[in-house]
């Protein structure tokens, strides 16, 4: 199970209605300082494997790919207005490295 917080449902639709789209995509990627790295864009279309988490009552959704969402049982992605905005992705029994941006299993 994923948690999506209002904060961030709101700031993906945000960034839709911007880019004219109806998909935010988050993937892991190898690479940062820790091995695996969050990758996350603007799409159009969906790509088989992806798993859909809806974000309102309409077309607009998050999507996962089948890889990725292996690693993502009971996360939490949260959006944080503060100083440096981004979306945090918090995944249980995980290792953040230094700068936030990557980790470990």
């Amino acid at each position: 199970m994923i948690t999506i917080t209002e904060a961030a449902k709101e700031q993906m639709l945000h960034i839709l209605q911007k880019n004219n789209v109806n998909y935010v995509r988050y993937a892991l990627d190898g690479g940062g300082c820790s091995g695996l790295i969050g990758k996350w864009e603007s799409s159009s279309e969906l790509e088989e494997g992806d798993v859909p988490f809806d974000l309102d009552e309409g077309n607009n959704q998050l999507l996962i790919d089948k890889v990725t969402i292996t690693y993502m049982e009971n996360a939490t992605i949260d959006y944080t207005g503060d100083f440096m905005p981004a979306f945090k992705v918090s995944i249980p029994n995980t290792s953040s490295c230094g700068c936030g941006e990557s980790f470990q299993l």
